[in-house]
């Protein structure tokens, strides 16, 4: 994803330079390639219609830069129990939560729009007991995504989900972490931090573009127990 304006704009030119050419030639893959449960097995695929945006293929993820407009986001619907919103007051963010599968290879899911967040189905509904799972974008191709400043968040820092029937929880940040692709340890951040019941963890990208890998070569992860 692309970097950040505070960052060497020299950096950023040659990113971004490498990120286009690799969408010319086919290369902008998934940027939610984390490594699932346990590697020993081959997990069964959650629902991959590309016909429904709320389940994308993983060749189509952050392909949709298209800011979506504030009545579309208020206008988003869902069952009752269902994770609807997710807001961050401190990013000045709300945005549709949907609902994610894993790919065939593994990949947890992730939006086609770079302003949209993906709930895991696989992990525990916010509200509940466990931990609840929720991937998005730092950037597409050309454009800040959702998640673009989600490494600024500290301990303490408050999360907000609302579910369909106007329900919200509040989740603090408890830890933070910023590791390599090959480290995420996908058991740890499927799970609750520390010793509380219930938390909500968020992840997404950040690093240098491989180009050969389509990817980037680091995961944030954002750990946050209920309130």
């Amino acid at each position: 994803m692309k970097q950040k304006s505070n960052r060497n704009p020299l950096k950023t030119i040659l990113i971004f330079v490498v990120v286009i050419g690799a969408v010319a030639a086919g290369y902008f893959g998934s940027i939610a390639l984390f490594q699932y449960l346990n590697p020993q097995e081959t997990p069964q695929p959650i629902a991959t219609n590309t016909s429904d945006p709320a389940v994308p293929d993983a060749a189509i993820e952050a392909t949709d830069e298209t800011e979506i407009p504030k009545s579309t986001i208020d206008d988003y619907k869902v069952a009752p129990d269902m994770p609807r919103f997710l807001s961050i007051a401190k990013l000045n963010m709300k945005a549709r939560i949907l609902p994610m599968g894993i790919n065939s290879d593994g990949a947890v899911q992730a939006p086609v729009n770079i302003y949209d967040s993906g709930w895991y189905k696989g992990g525990a509904k916010p509200g509940t007991q466990g931990a609840s799972f929720i991937d998005a974008h730092a950037s597409g191709s050309t454009r800040q995504g959702l998640f673009a400043y989600l490494d600024t968040l500290k301990n303490g820092d408050v999360v907000s989900v609302e579910q369909g029937d106007g329900i919200v929880f509040n989740y603090k940040v408890v830890h933070s972490e910023t590791v390599a692709r090959d480290a995420v340890n996908m058991d740890k951040a499927l799970r609750v931090y520390g010793d509380a019941s219930e938390g909500l963890n968020l992840m997404t990208c950040t690093g240098k573009w491989i180009a050969n890998e389509r990817t980037y070569d680091q995961r944030v992860v954002v750990y946050t127990e209920r309130v």
